[in-house]
């Protein structure tokens, strides 16, 4: 083996390479950060997207928990409060979502990206189901309220999404090397943003329940 190395040395300091040394380098680990063991690394498609994503998510988180606070401090109807707060929580979650998994996309390959996704959808199913009852409680899905569908179509959303991005991260950990689940994966990322977006929106204009 030793022979063979420095056989493929002096190759390689002569500028020549035969089949036995590009083999032998070949089955070498590869040492530039991305090796088949964890992925290859998911970050250059994509890194402008999870930079973008990350600062974006938090400024939205910021400005959501500031606006939750002005809004309910100037409505003292216990109900409307309740459902701005159960919309209010479902919009954070999906927001941290985004922000957790974006900025650890940026530190490593796909295994670590389909980890993130991974976690992070488990903890976004436990929130909804707990929020589901509570929303439920609230009143978000009575006749009377103007915007029970729309309520409805965000737990829905909510479900599918975080179903969707459990199912896919559980595939991705399975075939790290395949974009198409990487690519799906990011979209689910935008699935999220909009549903959180809306659900920001639906907070800040809920007024009445009529």
């Amino acid at each position: 083996m030793l022979f063979a190395g420095s056989y493929c040395a002096a190759y390689v300091l002569t500028g020549r390479l035969n089949v036995d040394c590009r083999e032998e380098f070949a089955a070498q680990p590869r040492r530039d950060g991305r090796n088949a063991r964890y992925g290859d690394v998911v970050v250059s498609p994509y890194e402008d997207f999870f930079i973008a994503s990350a600062g974006a998510s938090a400024a939205i988180l910021g400005l959501l928990v500031v606006a939750i606070a002005v809004v309910n401090a100037d409505d003292g109807n216990p109900t409307t409060r309740e459902l701005r707060t159960v919309l209010a929580g479902s919009a954070f979650v999906a927001l941290v979502d985004i922000f957790l998994v974006s900025t650890v996309a940026l530190t490593g390959g796909s295994v670590t990206f389909g980890l993130s996704n991974l976690a992070m959808a488990v903890v976004g199913l436990l929130a909804t189901r707990s929020l589901i009852p509570r929303a439920k409680r609230a009143g978000n899905f009575a006749r009377g309220v103007r915007t029970r569908e729309l309520n409805i179509a965000f737990a829905a959303v909510s479900v599918v999404s975080y179903s969707a991005q459990l199912g896919l991260a559980v595939a991705l950990l399975a075939d790290n090397r395949s974009g198409a689940l990487q690519h799906a994966l990011v979209l689910v990322l935008v699935a999220l943003y909009c549903s959180a977006l809306g659900r920001a929106w639906v907070v800040t204009g809920i007024t009445k329940r009529t």
